[in-house]
């Protein structure tokens, strides 16, 4: 498929509200950029009773480990993008190459970003989903905070149908996996893949909350 070419108007960064203690509370998602996901390996993981939120937490911070480490290679190639405007440049300027990126939400309520993900547009030009993760605190439940993974997922795909990706895929755990099957509303196993007509359905769902200005 041919790569769009950069348009006018961004679609990123973009506004919308997440449920924090259950109220409408506004986020801000947006491209990250070295100290953002550097920062994410600062993150600590709360001493839990309950050994299922203590994992859940731990898994988190373990994708963010893992997602900074890999965003490095990246970043010390000079394949790492920082914005929507500059990922569009390079694909224009290179249509096989391979680039990462990574997302970030952020809200003036919290202290650290709410979660990420680490993405990578590959050389067929459909977007990998390396890791999608929230902050240990949000993970645990300590911090009531609700849809920040959806809504990391539905900005994947509005990103990806503002590129002219065709599919979306990605490797899951098995903690992972139900939150997929969940929103997807498909079978998921160790694997997800969305096609084009999925990408911009799901896409099209941030894009409709989006706040202006």
């Amino acid at each position: 498929m041919k790569p769009t070419t950069p348009s006018a108007t961004p679609i990123i960064p973009i506004t919308f509200a997440v449920f924090h203690d259950d109220e409408p509370a506004d986020v801000t998602l947006d491209f990250a950029d070295n100290a953002d996901v550097i920062s994410t390996t600062r993150w600590r993981v709360p001493t839990l009773d309950d050994v299922t939120l203590q994992t859940r937490a731990a898994n988190s911070r373990e994708f963010a480990l893992l997602a900074a480490k890999r965003w490095r290679h990246y970043r010390d190639t000079d394949s790492s993008a920082h914005s929507l405007t500059e990922l569009k440049r390079m694909i224009a300027e290179s249509p096989q190459g391979e680039y990462c990126f990574h997302l970030k939400i952020t809200a003036d309520w919290f202290p650290a970003s709410l979660g990420g993900a680490m993405l990578r547009r590959t050389w067929h030009h459909h977007l990998a989903l390396d890791f999608l993760f929230v902050h240990p605190r949000i993970a645990s439940r300590i911090v009531n905070v609700k849809s920040v993974g959806l809504q990391l997922l539905q900005a994947v795909c509005l990103i990806a149908h503002d590129l002219g990706c065709q599919r979306v895929w990605g490797e899951t755990t098995q903690d992972s996996a139900p939150f997929y099957r969940r929103y997807l509303k498909c079978p998921v196993d160790d694997q997800l893949a969305m096609a084009e007509d999925e990408i911009a359905s799901f896409g099209a769902l941030l894009e409709a909350e989006r706040k202006q200005p």
